[in-house]
Parts: structure tokens; C-alpha cells; sequence
């Protein structure tokens, strides 16, 4: 009899191969790798056959072509989410609004927040720098 925990890798390892095995298959050719999958030739190959029946598949990709994808090491732009803005702490967060501006109003809001991110960045920099030079001169007065 399998403990089920011994069911539970069994029925991980048979997800992971199905799936790698099957790539972008329909739902039944994922069913099909499911129902050919190896299983141990043990008295819990029930038990192990009825939780392989309940693992939920994953759906199928979208077909949409209008969704923007990423792959491995690209970047993306999101411009049309508007700035980041840098707070006074170093934290950062965006227009709540910025759907709903016009194009003048959206670009003075980059002019000023580009200005200002800048002036805070530097300052958050020397901040930084000073903090660490203080760190360095209490460690040589210890010595």
C-alpha cells in the first residue's frame, strides 16, 4: 500500500511528463499522455490511477494574438501605465490617473516627474553614500 505521500510524487512525476511530453496538445492528447504514463506495478495502482483522474488540467493558451508576450531575457515598455515616481523614502508607485489625462497634461507630468525623480535619486545616492561612509569611519574607530 502507497502512503500518500508516496501517491502525491507519483502524481507530480506523471503531471510533469505529461505536460512536458505534450507541449501545446489539446485536452485530450494530455488525457491520452495521462493514460499512458508508466505507473508502479503495486497494489495502490487504484489509488494512484483515481488521484491522477483528479488532477485539474491547465487550460488552453489563448489564441488571442493582441496579448503582448515576453520571452526569456527581452524587455517590454510600460509606457502607457505612466511614470514611476521615486517617493522621498526610495519607494516608488504610479499615477493612479493617468488613464484619464490628456496628452498636454501627461506630458507636463513627464517633464515634472523626470525632473523631480532625478532630484531625489541623486539625493537618495548621497544619502546612501553618506550612510555608508559613517558605517566605515565606526568600524575603523573599533579597531
Amino acid at each position: 500500500m502507497l502512503s500518500k505521500y508516496q501517491i502525491f510524487v507519483v502524481v507530480v512525476v506523471v503531471v510533469v511528463v505529461a505536460v512536458m511530453s505534450t507541449g501545446t496538445a489539446s485536452s485530450t492528447d494530455r488525457k491520452a499522455a495521462f493514460a499512458t504514463a508508466s505507473t508502479p506495478k503495486d497494489s495502490g495502482k487504484n489509488e494512484i490511477d483515481e488521484a491522477v483522474k483528479e488532477v485539474p488540467l491547465l487550460p488552453e493558451s489563448d489564441p488571442n494574438k493582441d496579448i503582448p508576450t515576453i520571452k526569456l531575457g527581452e524587455t517590454i515598455k510600460f509606457e502607457e501605465m505612466g511614470p514611476v515616481i521615486i517617493n522621498l523614502d526610495g519607494s516608488t508607485r504610479r499615477i493612479d490617473n493617468w488613464d484619464e489625462m490628456t496628452d498636454k497634461e501627461r506630458e507636463v507630468a513627464w517633464r515634472r516627474i523626470s525632473k523631480r525623480n532625478e532630484e531625489r535619486r541623486k539625493m537618495l545616492l548621497e544619502k546612501m553614500e553618506k550612510e555608508s561612509e559613517e558605517k566605515s569611519s565606526a568600524r575603523n574607530d573599533d579597531l
